[in-house]
């Protein structure tokens, strides 16, 4: 198959139009007339997928996250995007890289309604919509659980230690209402901040630990992929089956 058709079962699995308006999503390095031989999947484009795909002979990568670029701003406020030297390098090596990001993050069975089931919440409302009725977050009621325990599941269930949270989340005693966003979700904190008793996601700043702590809203902070990966392992067996051929997920352990 061409690039083309692979983009066509790719849509039908995490349609892309669903993405964030400012994302970049679809066929970012390559043409949808190069042919795919080989087919990996990796979480971003770095050098351990880079090698792996030089090594297998791999000439198509799907990744979550896409392709870095660095934003440059000249005397004249004019503004480009250069690409980063693993860009380039996926560029130099005739790479083709479509990148699925927050279409991902919003689809059925995706990052976002990964995280929901995983937790066992119910009732759950989508919140940090994109387009029409999709959206990033979750919220919902789960079972009643101490923080103590919250953070063993949260440990176990996103095979994760990187765990950081506010001050008023140990105060608390008991838990009953969450919401999950994965990835970086704290500037949908406003939607959910009167409505949760925890707000679960990554790349949390120290300014938004102290507005949690002022609304009295427990904030607890994951590694960034570790809110992702769920969710990629899930795509790569529905792409798997979608395509009739066994795919590698390629990601950084040391970040879960």
């Amino acid at each position: 198959m061409n690039v083309s058709i692979l983009l066509e079962h790719i849509n039908k699995l995490t349609p892309l139009n669903h993405a964030f308006e400012d994302d970049s999503v679809g066929l970012l390095i390559g043409d949808e007339s190069n042919q795919v031989e080989n087919l990996a999947v990796g979480h971003e484009l770095e050098k351990s997928l880079l090698e792996y795909c030089k090594d297998n002979s791999v000439d198509t990568v799907v990744t979550y996250h896409p392709p870095p670029y660095k934003r440059i701003i000249d005397e004249n406020d004019t503004e480009t995007h250069l690409p980063d030297p693993i860009t380039e390098s996926f560029v130099d090596s005739s790479i083709n890289v479509i990148s699925i990001h927050t279409a991902q993050d919003v689809c059925e069975e995706g990052n976002a309604e990964t995280l929901a089931e995983l937790f066992g919440m119910s009732d759950v409302s989508i919140f940090a919509n994109s387009v029409h009725n999709f959206g990033a977050g979750r919220k919902g009621t789960i079972n009643k659980i101490s923080p103590a325990d919250l953070k063993k599941e949260i440990e176990n269930k996103l095979n994760t230690k990187i765990i950081r949270t506010n001050e008023y989340f140990n105060e608390m005693k008991e838990i009953q209402n969450i919401a999950v966003l994965p990835g970086s979700g704290t500037q949908f904190i406003d939607e959910i901040i009167d409505s949760v008793d925890v707000f679960i996601t990554g790349d949390v700043s120290h300014r938004y630990l102290l507005k949690a702590d002022d609304a009295k809203l427990g904030l607890i902070q994951v590694g960034h992929i570790s809110t992702e990966i769920p969710g990629m392992k899930k795509f790569v067996k529905k792409l798997e089956k979608e395509l009739n051929l066994k795919i590698n997920y390629i990601y950084r352990k040391y970040y879960e």
